[in-house]
């Protein structure tokens, strides 16, 4: 090949690799990372500067996910412009992202700005907003919280958390707010919803004091809780906050004094208590003293080209069912030498309502000395209880540049060798950082980063230079184990050793990218004998219709239900419509009627390639809806499919203003061998007005009633 047109074909490959949506091959250090997507999320032909992103993904759909941030409408021109919060919506894993503004009108007023963005998801895929909005013209505060119910594409129905109207010459001023949802499937509190902020006032003597407030929604409640105090009085900054396996709420936060210290609460019961005196006599206690805080007032250093710095906690909390189940790790950014800034974790055994276990702090990063990191985000794999902490590194370009990092602990936040480059290209922190909001404070790069980590990846989304102004940037680092192992199969990879379902329900979570597929794997109903095949065995000591669905898996999969011999197997049922697309409906989902001493062989496998599969069996399950008018002319939603635990079962109607119960629901046909139903008439008064001709809604069944085990939410469109 003549040695010209090779030097083109490189200079070509090169170039089409700084496209802003590419995959980046992985360090030879770290065979585990598979491939980093790395992805401008902000428009490009906007100008306006923007920090201070969250990001949260769907657990019904890894593909839709939903990213916020700071944006200053008019900062382009360098000076200064107006604060709001800019919404990121995608339906494609991460690879393309529509963009929107938070509206600023509220029940309330019409508020003038807004800021500090965090973005949360429930186990039913109803995302929520938490902001703080402000005026122009006065001191007036307020955080809402707003849900959008179709994926992420449209936020509303702003609900308050707290506001401060009209106060006059002491108000009470909110700040740093941040949101999480209790996704824990073992919580009694599961879904519910909670908001930390600061709230500053003036004491008895006129002196400025700052407390931490907390405040909770139950799923079914319309407003939040009544506001709880749950720091002690001083200057307390950027509260974070985490729920625990068994409904426990914790929260940590930076408490400005001397020292510095990190300050931290908790509850046992949902947020409705904390620490007793006797354990916490000034209502929190301390976990950190810091040695040099990057928070003003005089921090330890400065950042170069920083013109914010802080060093605020994030808490996150293990709600696996791994060996460190219960664990809470908080990190931060501190200066130890007073010549550069690292990451810090410790962690904290389960408080139960007493002092908690707090570990000696362990480094983060493992670069050598000299070299600038800062604020990090710590999030948890619920999937494998990894701990995976993103953050802002300047080892790569002699302390000019930044990159976005993150680290991966496989042993229980013990140790962090593996940190990892995500951003394709440097960032100068000086551009337009001199930009001021509508308060007159320079913007720097913000104060947070997103993350999410889940199933084996991690997701984040950071502000970003390298176009010459402050985008925002996704990236995906996807591990080639969820067990951080080196491959080497599964155990259930053969027909002939399929792994025993015991007792339902049952759920299962496996990486199936190192599963083999074998010569005697029968051909599938997607007309190929596909990839990367799993096996489950089930033999059923009852007569009964049992639904199977893999809605929360990450890959292109087929579900298939075999009866008879490897090798010589008869289907008795498959799907394989699960293609990563935004509706709900388009997924894996199978009932079938089992006979009680029959085995049955469950296989799923992969259109090309495996993922992370999350496989459920005999959970409540519906394959068919419409609505229909009985012969005495009462209407009705009507539902088949399987698992209605008889005089036992829950539907719900999901649209775009929220969920209704519905208020009477009949169970029809014939009791299955284990007490359950296939088919559900479910009624309330005016559902004609609920379900309008035409319209779409989805509904979904719970069933026991509070068990959460909810069925995948079924879309479909009344007649």
């Amino acid at each position: 090949m003549p040695k010209k047109f090779l030097f083109l074909c490189l200079l070509l490959f090169f170039g089409l690799s700084a496209l802003h949506a590419r995959w980046l091959q992985p360090a030879a250090a770290d065979q585990r990372l598979s491939a980093t997507l790395d992805v401008r999320v902000s428009p490009a032909d906007d100008p306006d500067p923007r920090d201070e992103t969250s990001i949260a993904v769907s657990p019904l759909n890894p593909q839709i996910m939903v990213g916020a941030s700071k944006v200053i409408l008019g900062g382009g021109n360098g000076v200064s412009g107006n604060t709001r919060v800019s919404v990121y919506h995608s339906t494609d894993g991460g690879r393309t992202w529509a963009t929107a503004l938070l509206p600023l009108d509220t029940p309330q007023k019409v508020w003038g700005r807004a800021s500090d963005p965090s973005v949360a998801v429930d186990l039913n895929g109803t995302f929520y907003l938490g902001a703080l909005l402000l005026d122009n013209t006065n001191f007036d505060s307020s955080i809402y919280v707003f849900t959008s119910s179709d994926g992420g594409r449209t936020f509303g129905n702003p609900l308050p958390v707290t506001f401060d109207i009209g106060s006059g010459s002491n108000p009470k001023q909110a700040d740093k707010c941040y949101i999480t949802v209790d996704t824990s499937p073992t919580s009694p509190f599961k879904n519910s919803l909670y908001a930390v902020w600061t709230l500053t006032d003036r004491d008895d003597f006129g002196m400025n004091r700052a407390t931490i407030k907390l405040a909770y929604k139950r799923p079914n409640d319309a407003a939040f809780s009544a506001v709880k105090t749950i720091s002690h009085e001083g200057d307390m900054r950027g509260p974070s906050i985490t729920t625990g396996p068994n409904g426990e709420v914790y929260s940590a936060w930076e408490g400005i004094g001397n020292p510095k210290v990190i300050l931290f609460n908790a509850s046992t019961d949902g947020g409705t208590t904390f620490f007793p005196a006797e354990v916490a006599p000034s209502i929190d206690f301390n976990v950190h003293n810091f040695t040099g805080s990057l928070s003003a007032p005089s921090p330890a250093i400065f950042i170069n080209g920083m013109s914010r710095m802080n060093s605020f906690p994030v808490i996150d909390c293990d709600r696996s069912n791994g060996a460190n189940r219960g664990t809470i790790y908080i990190a931060w950014a501190e200066s130890t030498n007073r010549i550069d800034a690292d990451i810090f974790v410790k962690k904290l055994s389960p408080p139960n309502g007493a002092r908690p276990t707090i570990s000696e702090p362990v480094r983060v990063n493992n670069d050598g000395a000299g070299f600038d990191q800062f604020f990090p985000w710590l999030r948890v794999d619920q999937s494998n209880g990894q701990v995976e902490v993103a953050f802002y590194d300047r080892r790569d370009d002699g302390q000019l540049l930044l990159n976005m990092y993150i680290a991966r602990s496989l042993d229980g936040g013990t140790t962090f060798p593996e940190n990892i480059r995500v951003s394709g290209a440097g960032s100068n922190p000086r551009l337009q950082a001199a930009v001021a909001g509508t308060n007159g404070n320079p913007i720097g790069l913000g104060d947070y980063v997103g993350l999410v980590a889940a199933n084996g990846k991690a997701h984040l989304l950071w502000a970003d230079t390298r176009d010459q102004k402050q985008n925002i940037y996704y990236g995906l680092v996807e591990y080639a184990s969820a067990g951080g192992g080196d491959g080497g199969g599964v155990a259930n990879d053969s027909c002939q050793t399929p792994k025993a379902i015991s007792a339902l329900p049952f759920d299962d979570s496996l990486d199936t990218r190192s599963a083999t597929s074998a010569a005697d794997d029968p051909v599938t109903c997607s007309g190929s004998a596909d990839t990367h095949t799993v096996w489950y065995g089930l033999t059923p000591t009852v007569n009964a219709t049992i639904g199977i669905d893999t809605i929360s898996s990450d890959y292109d999969n087929v579900l298939s239900v075999y009866t008879g011999s490897c090798g010589a197997l008869t289907r008795l049922a498959c799907s394989g419509n699960f293609g990563g697309a935004s509706s709900e409906n388009n997924r894996s989902v199978v009932t079938f009627a089992a006979t009680a001493g029959v085995k049955y062989l469950i296989g799923v496998s992969g259109k090309g390639q495996g993922g992370n599969l999350k496989l459920r069996v005999g959970y409540p399950t519906v394959t068919f809806a419409d609505y229909f008018t009985a012969d005495d002319g009462t209407e009705y939603i009507r539902v088949r499919g399987a698992g209605f635990v008889g005089s036992n079962a829950a539907m719900v109607i999901r649209k775009d203003d929220g969920d209704t119960s519905l208020t009477s629901v009949m169970f029809i046909g014939a009791r299955q061998g284990d007490g359950s139903f296939t088919e559900l008439w479910g009624t309330k008064k005016k559902l004609r007005k609920l379900v309008k001709p035409g319209r779409s809604a989805r509904i979904f069944v719970e069933s026991p009633i509070g068990s959460g085990r909810l069925s995948v939410p079924f879309f479909f469109v009344r007649n």
